[in-house]
């Protein structure tokens, strides 16, 4: 009998038809739970979606796992893309996740409806200038993102507010930092220290050397 992996590599046309919604976040309890089918030597993307025949969503993680499930637990939502960097053992030319990160595909066009953590009811972000960075606990001691590729202004602020902060701030290109309010310790510093691209736009600031961008949502 023909394993699972032996059968998604004779039926490429019909796993073709699946949408890549991202990279999402993993959580504790896991993002998908209606199934699991880890393979670290024969993963591919199309032996995870049939493996999850049945469910509507289904995602790859760590290279090798693949969980199924018709609904996103609360929790996981939409993060930086360069945070699913693990190659598929089966495939070393398709992402599978990363560590706690999980490419996640659908049978729908939209993505799935992904619940935040609690915040505020807020519906903007706005500037509150540029800031130092403290020595020892950073200036914004919530979350962290991280991304050469797609860090801007827009995506720090969703990942901070989905991950449950109104605060956020954008440092040295690439770093997105989340919190509830600035460290005592940190001090407003001069806009021009704020002068570094970000790696995602380079239309936008993202901090500079021990700066922070800052922003909050309202």
């Amino acid at each position: 009998m023909l394993s699972l992996y032996a059968l998604a590599a004779l039926l490429p046309a019909v796993l073709a038809q699946s949408t890549y919604y991202g990279c999402y976040t993993e959580i504790p309890t896991r993002a998908l739970t209606g199934g699991s089918h880890p393979d670290f030597v024969n993963m591919t993307v199309d032996a995870c979606e049939l493996a999850c025949t049945g469910f509507s969503l289904f995602g790859l993680e760590y290279g090798g796992e693949c969980y199924c499930s018709d609904s996103l637990e609360v929790g996981s939502f939409p993060t930086f893309e360069t945070d699913c960097n693990m190659a598929c053992v089966g495939d070393n030319t398709k992402i599978c996740g990363g560590s706690n990160r999980i490419s996640l595909y659908g049978n729908e066009t939209t993505p799935p409806v992904h619940t935040p953590y609690s915040h505020p009811d807020v519906t903007a972000f706005q500037s509150e200038g540029c800031w130092t960075e403290v020595s020892g606990p950073r200036a914004l001691s919530g979350a962290t993102g991280f991304s050469l590729s797609d860090m801007t202004v827009e995506n720090c602020g969703n990942y901070c507010l989905n991950s449950g902060f109104t605060w956020f701030g954008l440092e040295y290109t690439a770093e997105c930092f989340c919190g509830n309010g600035l460290d005592a310790n940190s001090t407003l510093a001069a806009p021009e220290d704020c002068f570094m691209a970000c790696s995602g736009n380079p239309d936008q600031t993202c901090g500079g050397p021990n700066r922070l961008s800052v922003y909050q949502w309202v």
